[in-house]
């Protein structure tokens, strides 16, 4: 999953933000929070599962270009955060500098991936242990990606945590033929805390966001997740996750 990971850091790194395409989410009443978690508890009734890992199919021209813009800026973090917060007002993708370690032509091809994004290949496959105790459920993976391991669910106060946050109930949610995770309906739960009583420069503002899908594919057979995770400390991203998968 590293590859996905470094071109999830970098389009962040590149234009500020990071755009989730084509999900579209509808405020929740109670009945849905309710269909939300009966769907869940169907989902995780077994006591095992096959988990299969997705990312995006980067051309292999392009993963040592990603990798090499991605360790450019850690390595020059203070001075691309100045050189980003100067055109921050803008409203255009930051223009090219030597700084960032690859060519013209490379850093093209990064950003024409942010705006085209890649169709999503299976690279991996795990099996996951089911726990349920007390109406929680817990899963633990048997492979070398354990970032199920941080999701917990406590079904009877209809509560979903990562990582020991919990992830507020956003509402029902899908996406379209079009979006590069493919077409699927669902739910999804959201966390977005920042702190801004800390600063009023929203370049240095510090942030989580937790955004997890779960939904059933148009094809069916198996059930589509993902689990987006970002830090950002004072302004700088610390840490940037995205898990896409199938529960099969």
């Amino acid at each position: 999953m590293k590859y996905f990971l470094l071109i999830s850091c970098c389009t962040l790194a590149a234009f500020g933000s990071h755009r989730v395409p084509s999900i579209t989410i509808t405020h929740p009443p109670d009945s849905t929070l309710r269909a939300a978690f009966h769907f869940v508890d169907s989902v995780f009734a077994r006591k095992t599962f096959l988990f299969q890992t997705l990312e995006p199919d980067i051309p292999a021209d392009m993963q040592s270009a990603i990798i090499r813009y991605t360790r450019a800026i850690a390595a020059n973090q203070q001075w691309y955060l100045d050189y980003r917060n100067k055109y921050s007002t803008s409203g255009q993708p930051l223009p090219y500098n030597e700084h960032f370690g690859i060519t013209p032509e490379e850093y093209r091809r990064i950003q024409h991936l942010e705006t085209m994004p890649s169709q999503l290949t299976a690279v991996d496959s795990q099996q996951v242990a089911v726990s349920r105790d007390h109406g929680f459920i817990q899963l633990k993976s048997d492979g070398q990606t354990h970032l199920l391991d941080y999701l917990t669910i406590d079904s009877s106060q209809e509560l979903l945590i990562y990582g020991g946050d919990t992830i507020p109930f956003a509402g029902r949610s899908g996406s379209g033929p079009s979006s590069p995770y493919g077409q699927w309906q669902g739910f999804t739960w959201r966390l977005e805390r920042t702190d801004i009583a800390s600063t009023l420069d929203a370049n240095k503002v510090t942030a989580r966001i937790i955004e997890l899908n779960l939904g059933l594919p148009s094809e069916g057979g198996k059930t589509f997740l993902r689990i987006k995770y970002q830090d950002v400390s004072a302004g700088a991203t610390t840490a940037n996750m995205e898990l896409l998968g199938y529960i099969r």
